[in-house]
């Protein structure tokens, strides 16, 4: 029971302690931003063909409204078109102007708008707004694979699609939901090609994520017979690679191969 009282005692002493030490601490608020920032709705936009207008929203903000002000902004890609100005009048925060483009299917674009030196507050924003464009495929369903890979040791079902008006085809998620294979067929509908670089989607638990490297000038090769497809790629890490060459990962085009 003495312990107790003890410990019960302590406990109180702790909590004045604690109230005085609040009580003595003043608060310092940050200081409010005054720059200009400039912001989107989105990092990153993604059209299609399908698309009437390929077009999305900018804004550049303020903290201090009190006069009519104009700000001079930069861009570094002349396939958007960016107004070169903004004007604030008295009173507005927020100025919104329209960047617009015209890219073309399986083309992919950054935009970086910069705002000039001295506008802005370094601490709270970095001076240029960063978006990547995307003007998308239209995709059709092609089929459906059986997909195997020895040296990851997997082997899955997975959806095939076909790019509308060209030879470009996907093995869809193959080792992890939303990480496609891509690849191109001749006008025979045998293998052709694939792109030198794509995210597979495979994270190694020793070396991280694990990008797929073609190069036929290190031996990648990609081949067919029929609807049996199969490829040797470098598998890249942050690190270096892993050389599969020996080991082919292979698909069979077991429903919708155009060849057949």
């Amino acid at each position: 029971m003495k312990n107790l009282f003890k410990y019960a005692f302590a406990l109180v002493v702790s909590a004045l302690v604690m109230s005085a030490c609040t009580d003595e601490y003043e608060y310092v608020p940050a200081d409010a931003y005054k720059g200009l920032y400039i912001t989107g709705e989105q990092t990153s936009y993604d059209f299609t063909t399908e698309d009437p207008v390929q077009s999305f929203v900018i804004k550049v903000v303020r903290a201090n409204s009190s006069a009519a002000q104009t700000v001079v902004l930069t861009s570094d890609n002349e396939l958007f078109n960016v107004p070169e100005s903004v004007t604030f009048e008295e009173g507005q925060t927020e100025v919104e102007f329209t960047v617009t483009c015209n890219l073309a299917p399986g083309q992919e674009e950054t935009l970086n708008i910069s705002l000039p030196k001295g506008m802005y507050d370094a601490t709270y924003f970095s001076g240029t707004f960063a978006t990547t464009v995307i003007c998308d495929y239209i995709w059709e369903d092609a089929g459906e694979a059986e997909y195997v890979s020895p040296f990851w040791e997997h082997e899955a079902t997975v959806a095939v699609r076909h790019a509308t008006d060209t030879n470009i085809y996907e093995l869809v998620s193959v080792f992890a939901e939303g990480y496609n294979i891509r690849f191109t067929l001749n006008d025979d509908y045998n293998a052709e090609s694939m792109p030198m670089l794509q995210s597979s989607g495979i994270v190694d638990g020793t070396y991280g994520p694990v990008t797929m490297e073609f190069d036929p000038k290190y031996d990648s090769v990609f081949t067919n017979e029929g609807n049996v497809f199969k490829f040797s790629v470098f598998w890249r890490v942050a690190t270096g690679y892993f050389n599969t060459k020996a080991a082919f990962d292979s698909f069979t085009w077991t429903e919708g191969y155009p060849g057949e």
